[in-house]
């Protein structure tokens, strides 16, 4: 979650301790609109790109429940100081007020999400093990839960929020817009955004569908600047997910081993690894 600031949180997930316990345009500018001049007014956020980041926000917090599809790179950082690139692909599917699925296949495994607005499940299929927490009945409050108490989110969460548009800004200290640039051959607007610890950029669709197509990452005061970077793609804004999709059969799970999460004040540091290395 980019407004929580963590350092590799959604990078070092798979690899830490959670590895088990994981329209209308709204006003949008378009491409062959002439756009405003820059004004002598030096703003934190332009104009024009803070219309866009908005406008896509707009757009999908318009939809009840919507799912996409996500093509992951993220860096890992060794003891050694070298950077790691790992992948792993991603199917988000959200009911709101109250439910998320979330599917991932990884280079280190295979892991399932669910929450069904009374408790979070997540199940590393890899390692046969799996843990289940209550939490608050909204997904806004929950997944604020997961963060203070466990230090984890899934990936993308900032896009699963009711509101993504405050999510996204809320410590930004500036935005500006890059230019007109394709992602898997979709016309998109590029915009960048820096806050205090890391940077990060998005490139949002020129048309009617106001959604995402790509998001980086540049946790720029760790060492090595390590990346995590998503193409997002077969966005459906008007899905009709069904009730089974979010509610976890724990029927299946007689061969799995379950477990406990570890919350953030449990971790207890590892000798083999410097201390202060999440």
């Amino acid at each position: 979650m980019l407004r929580k600031q963590k350092p590799l949180i959604i990078l070092t997930v798979i690899c830490t301790v959670f590895l088990l316990c994981l329209s209308a345009s709204h006003g949008i500018i378009s491409a062959d609109e002439t756009l405003p001049a820059e004004t002598e007014e030096k703003a934190v956020i332009d104009s024009r790109t803070d219309k866009l980041l908005r406008a896509m926000g707009d757009y999908l917090k318009s939809s009840e429940q919507f799912s996409f599809h996500a093509e992951i790179t993220f860096d890992d950082l060794i003891s050694r100081g070298q950077k790691i690139q790992y992948a792993f692909t991603s199917d988000i599917a959200v009911h709101r007020p109250d439910r998320v699925y979330a599917e991932r296949r990884t280079d280190l495994g295979r892991k399932r999400f669910w929450y069904d607005g009374k408790n979070m499940t997540l199940m590393d299929v890899t390692l046969g093990v799996y843990a289940t927490e209550p939490v608050p009945a909204d997904i806004d409050a929950a997944m604020d839960y997961l963060m203070k108490k466990y230090g984890f989110s899934p990936p993308l969460v900032d896009f699963v929020y009711q509101d993504p548009y405050r999510i996204l800004i809320e410590n930004v200290e500036s935005g500006y817009y890059v230019g007109l640039h394709s992602i898997s051959g979709i016309r998109c607007h590029h915009l960048v955004f820096v806050q205090k610890d890391i940077d990060w950029q998005i490139w949002v669709e020129d048309g009617k569908q106001i959604v995402p197509r790509k998001f980086v990452i540049t946790y720029k005061t760790m060492p090595e600047s390590p990346q995590f970077s998503a193409v997002l793609s077969e966005w459906d804004l008007d899905a009709h997910l069904p009730d089974a999709l979010f509610n976890i059969d724990l029927t299946f799970t007689d061969n799995f081993e379950k477990v406990e999460f570890m919350t953030v004040s449990d971790d207890v540091p590892n000798e083999s690894k410097p201390k202060d290395k999440e």
